[in-house]
């Protein structure tokens, strides 16, 4: 056997395998340079896209820990990424209310988003900076999301004191226009009461019903401006609270009875059902009449001849819990998003009830959430509509001010 050439043999093969090999480390090398330097590019572009966005970024993961701030974030709070990463983030960007209380971390919507998992939107507080100055913020709060498990939060703010600003001027205006309104219309309403009662002389029954006319109309445009002016109001913080003990059943009793011609005009049946157990609570009497009074408006405005009308107030947990519900015309699903906006009106009962002013409901909610409470609502259209609303039964918070509700 020729032993040399079995060895060269050997030795050849060996070369050719080392150089398959060779060539293999090299092609994934490449691959690999190729792969790094692509995550360079889209890490550059991702740093690129942080850097000029025009509101904060922040990433928190489930401890409430800062991970991330992009530029932007920086300039709003006056803190550098360095100084913060791993701080709380419940320190260095301190939430107060508009009366400068600090809000606590749980009660927080980067806190609130870990625990439900669910996206959270506010803009009624103010953050605090570096230097202790504050600035109104409107913030979004959204869930990291792995495996389907929340791994932390991703929250975007805005300082939003030029939106405050125009806001309160906008205000400011309808409550200045809404003014001027009020003597007008008052005469309008005066001088037809006078017509109608024959104060002038007997009228025909074509002239009494056009001053009916004229009556009804001024009433709807008392009750837009009316609205108008409480929007305002409350918008621009000057309201006054002043909570007194309030037996709320007398109360509903009260808005029933201002009502009672609506619903006998209508022959509805109206049921009022509350526990024995609730005490007195603590509440601005005028602000929650103004809550049952809309979403009883709504309730007869909106429902069809003989249909029933429930209210149930009860106790849940450290709650008043009132509910108002009704067999009414309901609202469409796809509108039902916005149902709380300002002059929202369902397409469905448009064409049925041309008397409305969008407003109640909007005004509903400023007052329930500005009291401490919840409002929310079910419905199907053409079967019903039901609103809940609670208060605390530690009552309202006293708040001091310039106006009423009118």
């Amino acid at each position: 056997m020729d032993w040399a050439g079995v060895l060269a043999a050997g030795i050849f093969f060996l070369v050719v395998v080392l150089a398959l090999v060779r060539w293999q480390l090299w092609k994934t090398g490449r691959l690999l340079r190729e792969r790094l330097a692509e995550t360079e590019r889209e890490r550059a572009r991702d740093e690129a896209m942080l850097g000029s966005l025009g509101e904060g970024l922040v990433v928190i993961d489930t401890h409430g820990d800062i991970v991330r701030m992009n530029p932007m974030s920086e300039s709003l709070l006056g803190w550098k990424q360095a100084e913060v990463m791993g701080k709380k983030w419940d320190d260095v960007a301190v939430l107060e209310t508009e009366e400068g209380k600090r809000i606590a971390a749980e009660q927080r919507a980067t806190i609130r988003v870990l625990s439900s998992g669910k996206t959270i939107t506010n803009d009624k507080y103010y953050y605090v900076r570096r230097d202790g100055k504050r600035f109104p913020v409107g913030t979004t709060a959204a869930p990291i999301i792995f495996a389907g498990k929340v791994i932390g939060v991703i929250a975007v703010f805005r300082d939003i004191t030029r939106e405050k600003y125009v806001d309160r001027a906008k205000s400011e205006f309808v409550s200045l226009a809404s003014h001027q309104l009020r003597t007008p219309l008052s005469s309008i309403k005066w001088f037809s009461e006078m017509l109608l009662a024959g104060d002038a002389g007997q009228l025909t029954n074509e002239q009494r019903q056009f001053v009916e006319n004229v009556a009804q109309s001024n009433e709807r445009m008392i009750e837009l401006v009316n609205g108008l002016l409480n929007i305002s109001r409350i918008e621009s913080g000057r309201i006054i609270v002043d909570p007194v003990p309030t037996d709320l059943e007398q109360l509903v009793k009260e808005t029933v009875s201002e009502l009672q011609k609506k619903i006998a005009d209508k022959n509805l049946e109206l049921v009022v059902s509350v526990a024995p157990n609730i005490p007195k609570i603590n509440v601005d009497p005028k602000m929650v009449r103004q809550v049952y009074m809309n979403l009883l408006s709504n309730s007869i405005k909106y429902s069809p001849v003989r249909a029933r009308i429930v209210v149930l107030i009860s106790i849940k947990g450290s709650e008043v819990l009132s509910q108002v519900s009704d067999t009414g015309y309901g609202i469409p699903k796809r509108e039902q998003t916005r149902v709380f906006q300002k002059f929202y009106r369902g397409e469905n009962i448009v064409k049925l009830e041309t008397d409305g002013t969008g407003l109640g409901l909007y005004l509903v909610k400023a007052i329930v959430e500005s009291s401490g409470g919840r409002v929310w609502f079910e419905s199907e259209e053409g079967k019903g509509t039901a609103f809940w609303f609670t208060l605390p039964l530690s009552g309202m918070k006293a708040k001091k001010g310039e106006v009423t509700l009118t």
